[in-house]
């Protein structure tokens, strides 16, 4: 594979990965649910959420206050051909449950964990945009 296609792909990879948790962090869960694969599967809380409907349902289960930052550190994406690749990364995760429409910002806690994940992910033919086919992470620290 040509070295400069294969760092814009790299990057796209990285970019989708970023995008989805600031979708997650805005509370944008039509843009979460869109990043995952229609045979995509997210290992979340012991669930495993399969397509974006499944994902999309979850995300409606959220806390109206919940305010979330997930910090991604660590990023490597390895591509494995054109189409697929995977990631490692860490995410540290910030939350605060308050009540709905209360005014920014939210007071600052200890973090709530740091997390290593491992991502699978497909370009998708029709749109060129890279989803989620596998996410899975494990907390490596807890509150």
């Amino acid at each position: 594979m040509d070295e400069l296609l294969a760092a814009a792909r790299s990057l796209a990879c990285q970019q989708a990965i970023y995008r989805f948790y600031a979708a997650l962090d805005a509370a944008d869960f039509a843009a979460v649910a869109a990043a995952v694969a229609p045979d995509g599967v997210w290992h979340r809380q012991g669930k495993a959420l399969r397509g974006p409907g499944e994902v999309a349902a979850a995300m409606a289960e959220r806390p109206a206050g919940r305010v979330t930052a997930h910090l991604v550190q660590n990023l490597v994406v390895t591509l494995l051909d054109a189409q697929t690749a995977t990631a490692r990364y860490n995410t540290l995760v910030f939350r605060h449950d308050g009540a709905a429409g209360a005014p920014p910002p939210a007071p600052i806690g200890v973090p709530l964990s740091i997390a290593a994940a491992q991502d699978r992910l497909r370009r998708d033919a029709a749109t060129g945009a890279w989803l989620v086919v596998e996410r899975a992470s494990s907390r490596v620290f807890g509150a």
